[in-house]
């Protein structure tokens, strides 16, 4: 016979076999008990905790004819027909590979049929949330309605990729990640009944590399079995999956402490001359640096690390000469070391810099590294007594003082220091009224103002992504030029009039030869203020102003003054409105029309059909 891994040889056949899932086998038990079978199950969990094991002891004890207490017997024709096969109605289906809408239509089609050798037909379909969007909407009245004959089992690793069309249909059962010490139970039924030899910290290992997945740990278990005849220990699993041993853990994570560069690349040499994966040594060393986070700020690490009573001291006493920055500071580098390295062609250099800059946190400029240095010297001053007894050194200082100074400004403190502004005033500067005496419709931003369809024609020919600032814009004037008015729902157009303003300051100096400006304003900012008719101004012109260079002959000016309700910018199908109302105007566009003669595109005659020359 074929050689079986472990882990199917030793699949859960009733439901007291499946581990650490009490809580769902035994209301599935009761169900079949008491008759009170669902049409549609959704098991739910991470990878290797029973959920297809589950779901084919379910489809057994669902069919069984002699159930006891709620399990099949597996002895009657039904069950070992299910489980060698010969019995076709239950159907596996991978949504993996079978994820289309026609695959699904094959079902639709197929539930149709009484069982043939069964009570009930049930599909199980695993990974099912790797069904099309089609495929779903192709299940949905199925697995609504589906016949009385019919039972749905879906397992999925990713529930929140369901749509919650199917999740109420469903029974839901969450799989819980299996406790390190039902694993070991399991590992040690498994073991007698295979004779094999593990001794108690080899069973804490495996537990522990299992990482809460029945399968992964009968997984490394098989891979230790191949390599190993002898008694299986924590060393032997160690040495055949190229895990780095306790002792160099321990040891890096003193030398880091302690700032022993010599050390740490004395330990990494070490690694790879055993022959190790210096990217599974940083992931050990990742693991460990969190269980010190553990003890350290828990009050009662013991119910949340699966070490044994001398291993945990031993962490404890590691942990209380390491600073929580430390940790914190070790984990985000390691971490972004292994990210690194994926990318390089000799990672070694990159872990080597990594564990240097935790030994060394001077060379790293990071927040993190400054914190790790700070409370390294708070450290030293606890143990001294006295300031005196230590050397600060000066950029350390001048890094503390900026540090501090950051703090000092960050976004609450800086709000907390402004004093309120009022609503009704606006802010200092921003409008800057022209005298009475010299507003007259010869005053210069008064021709600017009147110009200033133009203008902004000119600076979108430049930045027409600016559209969306100058359409319809709403303007004013004072003493420095052009307020372009926004309202408050508006914001996105004034940020993005904000961050562009020196290029539309620029662009408007250079369309209109002059030295004005552009500002920015919201509507109720400039409140109070006395809005500008700049249509309905006397002539005159303004005494000591100065004068901006002349724009020319523009007919735009001539038409301004005759007809000051509107001007129409024929270039670009827009108006310039006036609102009596506030005395601002905006840009409006007419509607398209219709094509005139004038605008057909000419014709010319080919030189055959021209006359002849006289």
């Amino acid at each position: 016979m074929a050689h079986q891994a472990i882990y199917r040889k030793w699949r859960p056949t009733v439901f007291d076999d499946i581990v650490g899932q009490r809580h769902i086998t035994q209301t599935l038990k009761n169900q079949i008990i008491n008759n009170k079978i669902s049409h549609a199950y959704l098991f739910c969990g991470t990878r290797g905790t029973g959920k297809t094991s589950c779901a084919k002891v379910l489809s057994r004890a669902v069919n069984c004819l002699n159930p006891k207490n709620g399990n099949p017997c597996n002895e009657c024709d039904v069950c070992r027909g299910i489980l060698d096969g010969s019995i076709m109605d239950v159907k596996e289906i991978d949504a993996a590979s079978n994820n289309g809408v026609d695959n699904i239509r094959e079902i639709r089609d197929d539930v149709r049929y009484v069982s043939a050798n069964t009570r009930y037909t049930v599909y199980i379909i695993d990974e099912v949330h790797m069904l099309s969007s089609g495929a779903f909407n192709a299940l949905l009245k199925t697995l609504e309605e589906p016949p009385e004959n019919v039972i749905f089992i879906l397992a999925t690793t990713e529930a929140h990729k369901l749509p919650q069309t199917i999740l109420s249909r469903c029974q839901r059962f969450d799989f819980k990640r299996i406790r390190p010490e039902d694993i070991i139970l399991r590992m040690k039924e498994i073991a007698h009944g295979d004779g094999l030899n593990i001794s108690e910290d080899g069973y804490a290992m495996l537990a522990r590399l299992a990482d809460g997945s029945m399968r992964d740990g009968l997984s490394v278990l098989e891979r230790v079995l191949s390599a190993s005849d002898a008694e299986i220990t924590a060393q032997t699993i160690e040495s055949v999956l190229g895990i780095s041993e306790d002792e160099q853990i321990f040891s890096i994570t003193d030398a880091v402490v302690s700032g022993d560069v010599s050390r740490i690349l004395l330990i990494i040499d070490a690694v790879l001359s055993d022959g190790k994966d210096l990217k599974v040594f940083t992931d050990s060393v990742i693991a460990h640096f969190r269980d010190l986070l553990i003890i350290s700020v828990s009050s009662s690490p013991d119910g949340l690390l699966d070490y044994s009573a001398d291993m945990l001291a031993k962490l404890k006493g590691q942990a209380s000469r390491v600073p929580f920055e430390k940790i914190s500071n070790a984990i985000r580098v390691l971490s972004a070391a292994q990210a690194d390295a994926k990318w390089v062609k000799s990672p070694r250099v990159i872990f080597e810099l990594a564990f240097i800059k935790l030994a060394r946190p001077d060379v790293d400029p990071s927040p993190d590294a400054l914190l790790d240095r700070l409370t390294s010297v708070e450290h030293q001053l606890s143990e001294n007594g006295s300031r005196q007894s230590v050397s600060v050194p000066p950029d350390l200082e001048r890094r503390l003082e900026a540090l501090e100074s950051k703090i000092d400004n960050a976004g609450g403190s800086k709000a907390e220091k402004q004093p309120p502004q009022k609503k009704d005033a606006p802010p200092i500067r921003l409008y800057n009224p022209i005298p009475k005496e010299k507003l007259t419709s010869s005053h210069p931003v008064i021709k600017l103002a009147r110009n200033w369809d133009n203008l902004s024609r000119i600076i979108l020919n430049a930045a027409p992504y600016l559209a969306p600032v100058f359409k319809k814009r709403d303007i004013t004037v004072d003493s420095d030029g052009i307020i372009m008015i926004f309202k408050r729902g508006e914001k996105f157009l004034y940020d993005l009039a904000a961050a562009k303003r020196d290029e539309i300051i620029e662009k408007f100096r250079g369309a209109s030869r002059s030295e004005y400006t552009v500002k920015l304003a919201y509507a109720d900012d400039l409140d109070g203020t006395e809005n500008v008719n700049i249509w309905q101004l006397p002539d005159g012109e303004p005494a000591n102003e100065p004068e901006a260079e002349p724009l020319g002959s523009d007919p735009l000016d001539e038409l301004a003054r005759k007809f000051p309700s509107i001007v129409e910018n024929s270039d670009e199908g827009e108006f310039l409105t006036y609102s009596p109302s506030d005395g601002s105007y905006a840009q409006s566009s007419l509607e398209d029309a219709p094509p005139s003669d004038d605008d057909a595109p000419e014709e010319f005659l080919e030189s055959s059909e021209l006359p002849p020359d006289e």
